[in-house]
């Protein structure tokens, strides 16, 4: 910033102009919580415990996972777990089992499959893209029923299962990764292994966590479906980089973690030395290599649970944010997320702040964690943090949004089971997005609430960017008198109020009424210097425009100077506020779906200065510094997204004698 300089006489100034953006506090925002969608499943049947948006063609999909439903084409098997679809551009909100073929029976040489009981639908993920792309479901206790004749027993082994299917969610190819011929022993190499306990896909990456490998030290199994390779992390006792009993793999994910046009893997240990750690890996050949690693500090905490490899500050690479749901605070299991910015090259520096939600007893925040793509149309990939156990069970969501810097500290939104109006339990233990269904160019979320057997999809409003600016003149003569006020030669100035709006996809009209304030930095014991209404006593005064993308639409007011002024030094500064009160869409989003109500943008701001040096003469007034600012059409508490502000002075200086 560069610094004012005022060089006061008995006769003249001078001056710089200043126009100085700050930072103002702002509100909540864009997830639509009045038109939100709610699917239900068969009674305890954990129905949301997973979900995913999908899209094909024209169909907009919720995929459900209900990992002790009893299947229908399969009556006697107990308990396997059902994949739901459930058509979400339909007005009906019903929802279907997807055929996963007839159970496994033989399953390889020394193997007979036992689908009772295998938790089908604990996770679920989905090729990245807006329209297709397979998914993937996985049951990590599908078991493995091995006779050995040496012990004449039958051994369960739980390998694991998961099935991909088509884009077209029709039919399901099932995928053993831990069966291996001849294995006999429980916990040895992969027996127990657990495979998809956790998931997730990329364009050519099948990757699967199996927390119970090597008696559960754990291991992420990658499957290329180009090279048709699998690719696996195995500790080996030269190494020791993972310890028995650390879990590597309850969670995985992936990213570009060295460079944008590579992709790593990601594996959560959360039970590592029982302080937790994630490990990235690059997929070489068959084998995974850890390139880089991040460690938990409490004991207990979970750190590694959940991960999300997300590129926070738009800089092509990914950062990490690390879920450690059990952290205690000040209370108990209040639960937080850890966030590490990509320095390059899988340097990850971890923030001085934790994310923590509402710091809330036994909320378990962080439990899931989610990339929402770019929300609020700012730029920069905004997240949504899951704490199911908030609010006594019903639990709650927290978006965060991204920034320059990296991801700010507090929420922009908080959106709890019990305000969307249903009984609705553990509400944020799942989350998908990635999928715009309404067709208005923004991403919606789902949320699964797996104990009221519920899901919920929510819409995301429009965003519309609204740049406003006051326009005075740069000095006003104070011996010219250029209105009548009451009869009597008055001094004055014209006040010009004006927006331009552009928004994404929005092309509708949109109204602003704001609010115009003369001379907030007078002196309590002096009248207001200038005001904009015929009584000579408000130095406020109210408007409403109509603006639309793409034009430039302007006030004009007249400020009155008053006659008794004895304050010449103190600056008159203007300020203008606004809020968005309505918006008149052209076309429905979708024929499914109502239009709903775009929002103004609260992007975070950082200070900009302009200097620009204006010589005054005598019996003037000076334009010093201007400014703005903005406030949502909603309102929320401790929530601090940061909003440009200016604002515009006067100086008055002495006429001379």
């Amino acid at each position: 910033m560069y610094p004012s300089v005022v060089r006061m006489c008995a006769r003249c100034s001078l001056v710089l102009v200043q126009v100085l953006v700050l930072v103002c506090p702002a509100a909540g925002y864009n997830l639509d919580q009045d038109h939100s969608l709610e699917f239900s499943g068969p009674p305890s049947s954990m129905f949301g415990y997973s979900v995913l948006l999908h899209r094909h063609k024209t169909q907009s999909w919720l995929v459900v996972g209900a990992p002790v439903a009893n299947s229908s084409s399969n009556p006697l098997v107990q308990s396997p777990g059902v994949i739901y679809r459930c058509n979400i551009s339909a007005e009906s909100r019903h929802c279907h089992p997807m055929h996963a073929g007839v159970f496994l029976s033989v399953c390889g040489k020394t193997c007979e499959a036992e689908s009772d009981h295998q938790w089908l639908g604990v996770s679920l993920s989905r090729q990245p893209g807006d329209n297709g792309g397979h998914i993937l479901a996985c049951g990590h206790r599908w078991k493995n029923v091995f006779y050995s004749k040496k012990d004449n027993q039958n051994n369960k082994l739980p390998n694991g299962v998961c099935y991909r299917y088509g884009n077209d969610l029709r039919h399901g190819q099932p995928i053993i990764p831990c069966y291996r011929d001849h294995q006999r022993k429980f916990g040895e190499d992969y027996g127990s292994c657990q495979a998809g306990i956790s998931n997730f896909l990329t364009e050519d990456l099948i990757i699967m966590g199996a927390p119970g490998t090597s008696y559960w030290t754990g291991s992420v199994l990658v499957f290329n479906t180009s090279s048709r390779g699998m690719s696996v992390y195995l500790d080996d006792d030269a190494s020791g980089a993972v310890s028995f009993g650390s879990y590597l793999g309850y969670s995985v994910g992936a990213g570009h973690f060295l460079s944008p046009a590579t992709v790593e893997v990601v594996g959560g240990a959360p039970q590592y030395n029982q302080r937790g750690k994630v490990f990235i890996f690059t997929v070489d050949d068959n084998m995974l290599r850890v390139v880089s690693e991040v460690s938990g500090k409490e004991l207990g905490s979970y750190f590694g649970s959940s991960v999300c490899a997300v590129d926070l500050n738009a800089d092509g690479l990914s950062d990490l944010l690390v879920g450690a749901p059990m952290a205690t605070g000040a209370a108990r299991e209040e639960g937080q997320v850890h966030v590490y910015i990509n320095q390059g090259q899988g340097m990850l520096l971890e923030a001085e702040f934790q994310l923590t939600g509402s710091n809330a007893y036994a909320a378990r925040f962080g439990e899931t964690i989610a990339d929402l793509g770019d929300l609020d149309d700012d730029g920069y990939h905004d997240v949504a943090v899951g704490a199911p156990q908030e609010d006594d069970l019903k639990g709650a969501i927290y978006i965060y949004n991204g920034r320059r810097e990296g991801i700010s500290p507090t929420p922009s939104q908080r959106i709890s089971g019990s305000t969307l109006g249903r009984d609705l339990r553990m509400f944020g233990q799942s989350l998908s997005s990635g999928i715009d269904i309404d067709d208005n160019g923004y991403q919606d979320v789902a949320v699964g609430a797996f104990l009221s057997d519920s899901a919920v999809v929510l819409r995301t409003r429009p965003v519309i960017q609204v740049k406003a600016s006051l326009a005075l003149p740069e000095q006003i003569d104070q011996g010219v008198s250029l209105c009548q006020e009451h009869k009597t030669p008055t001094v004055c100035l014209n006040v010009t109020v004006c927006f331009s709006v552009r928004s994404r996809q929005f092309r509708g009209a949109i109204d602003l009424q704001y609010n115009l304030t003369s001379d907030l930095l007078h002196k309590p014991s002096f009248p207001h210097r200038f005001y904009f209404h015929g009584n000579g006593s408000s130095n406020t005064t109210k408007g409403r425009v109509r603006a639309r993308h793409g034009h430039l639409t302007c006030t004009t007011h007249v400020a009155y100077q008053r006659k008794d002024v004895r304050d010449i030094f103190t600056p008159v500064q203007f300020e203008v506020s606004y809020s968005l009160r309505e918006a008149n869409t052209i076309r429905a989003s979708s024929k499914t779906f109502p239009p709903l109500k775009p929002i103004l943008q609260q992007s975070a701001g950082h200070q900009n200065t302009i200097t620009n040096q204006v010589k005054t003469s005598d019996n003037t007034i000076q334009l010093l510094e201007n400014s703005y600012k903005k406030h949502s059409d909603q309102w929320s508490s401790k929530l601090n997204k940061s909003e440009p502000c200016e604002h515009f002075f006067l100086l008055l200086t002495p006429h001379r004698f």
